[in-house]
């Protein structure tokens, strides 16, 4: 892949991704309609990311029909996100469609080539720095057996299906991420674990996190 890679942008508040996870959609405003099904045609790769603000509101109330029909709020993307082809699952006959992101790269929003009918951004790759893979083992044998014991207590029926020794066998870094195929944190604090560059660091505050709270196993 080149330095910079032009990418297409779904802002969504609270939403945000890691490389190694796959987000699902329910996508239904026109725009992200053909967003989607350009992103597909075009092979380019969609962003799904937490916002700034809210730059344009909604009307309400609304039928379905009116929200399939119209374009809804509109957001100011963070500029660090994850991004990955489309896999469309299913259209409704209303003209829904329901797909899978892939998230394979962390992209950083360098500039705007498009605005309208959806934002299309030229971004850069956003790497780690490099960090000794024994570092981090201890950090990453307490998370998995926190979030053992996270199961344990919120989904004790899920407890046979997490494979402890797959998770141990990841890559430290791709663990960093991976992880949040479980995990769900604040978004703001999710979106600050996005940004960090030393996956050391990234794996000191999920354990901090975990220590300091209780958090939602998403499974």
């Amino acid at each position: 892949m080149s330095s910079f890679v032009d990418v297409a942008i779904f802002p969504l508040p609270n939403q945000v991704s890691f490389p190694g996870t796959v987000v699902p959609l329910h996508v239904f405003e026109p725009r992200y309609r053909t967003m989607i099904d350009e992103s597909v045609e075009h092979e380019r790769m969609i962003a799904v990311c937490h916002v700034k603000k809210q730059i344009g509101a909604a009307k309400k109330p609304q039928s379905i029909q009116r929200a399939l029909n119209t374009n809804q709020a509109s957001y100011l993307p963070q500029e660090i996100f994850s991004a990955g082809p489309c896999n469309i699952l299913k259209r409704s006959r209303d003209g829904r469609i329901y797909v899978n992101i892939n998230m394979r790269h962390r992209l950083k929003f360098d500039r705007e080539i498009q605005t309208l009918p959806y934002r299309i951004a030229s971004c850069s790759m956003l790497h780690d720095d490099l960090v000794e893979p024994s570092l981090m083992v201890d950090q990453q044998i307490e998370i998995v057996d926190m979030i053992l014991n996270l199961i344990v207590r919120q989904a004790p029926t899920e407890v046979s299906r997490f494979n402890r020794e797959t998770w141990l066998a990841m890559d430290p870094q791709q663990f960093s991420f991976t992880i949040f195929q479980l995990l769900r944190f604040e978004p703001e604090l999710m979106q600050c674990i996005l940004e960090l560059t030393n996956p050391e660091e990234r794996l000191q505050l999920i354990v901090k996190t975990l220590t300091d709270n209780d958090h939602e196993f998403i499974g």
